[in-house]
Order: structure tokens, then sequence, then C-alpha cells
């Protein structure tokens, strides 16, 4: 019985910084996302470009970059 305990302790354990490590991906996203749209919102002022275009295309480019930054952790942690 307290082997059954210790593999449901760590499948949660494991269960929980999974869905950890996808909110802090997203929050990263999102954040990127954001600070692409002013980018090119600010762009889109200085240049006279369509403002509403260039704030996709701003937040397109942040989302990307910031996905390619992200550190990937796929690392498998045996304890």
């Amino acid at each position: 019985m307290q082997n059954a305990k210790e593999l449901l302790d760590k499948v949660n354990s494991v269960k929980m910084n999974a869905k950890s490590l996808k909110n802090e991906k997203t929050k990263g996203i999102i954040s990127g996302t954001f600070i692409g749209l002013g980018g090119g919102l600010l762009l889109g002022m200085a240049k006279q470009y369509n403002l509403v275009n260039s704030a996709i295309v701003g937040a397109l480019f942040g989302a990307l970059i910031t996905q390619l930054l992200l550190p990937k952790n796929e690392e498998n942690e045996d304890d």
C-alpha cells in the first residue's frame, strides 16, 4: 500500500510540474504577443502604415520570436 501511495504522489507531482511549465510558456507567449503588438503600432504610426495591419503583424512576430526564445524544458527528471 505504501508503494502505491508513493507512486500516486510521484504522478501528481509530475502533473503539477507539467501544468506549471505549460502555464509559464503560455504567459510568456502572451506577453511577447502584446510586446509585438505595441512595437507594430509604434512602427505603423512612425511609418504612416495601416495601424491594424501593423499591429497584427507585430503581434505575430512577437509571438513567434517569444516561442523560439523560450527555453524548452523537456528534460526528464528522475528523483
